[in-house]
């Protein structure tokens, strides 16, 4: 018998004490909470991912601007930014 085979046994032995411990509320709970918690990591991976399509999306729209002349992008640009920045 392996080492692997070992805990697997003890493992299921603690499972089994455990859930004779717990009241079916406290099991419910605890199911809800891991139920959040892979809802909440599917959506930050979702928001994730919608964020690098927004990147990319971005780049390519803007695209190398075509300058002509330095001086006219020399400073800040009239309208964008805050008063008093």
């Amino acid at each position: 018998m392996r080492a692997s085979d070992i805990a697997k046994a003890l493992g299921r032995r603690g499972g089994r004490a455990r859930d004779k411990r717990l009241s079916a509320a406290e099991k419910r709970r605890i199911a809800s909470l891991g139920g959040q918690a892979r809802l909440q990591s599917l959506r930050a991976a979702r928001r994730i991912a919608d964020n690098f399509r927004y990147v990319a999306v971005l780049s390519e729209l803007r695209g190398q601007p075509n300058v002509r002349r330095l001086k006219t992008f020399a400073g800040r640009l009239p309208g964008i930014y805050p008063a008093g920045s």
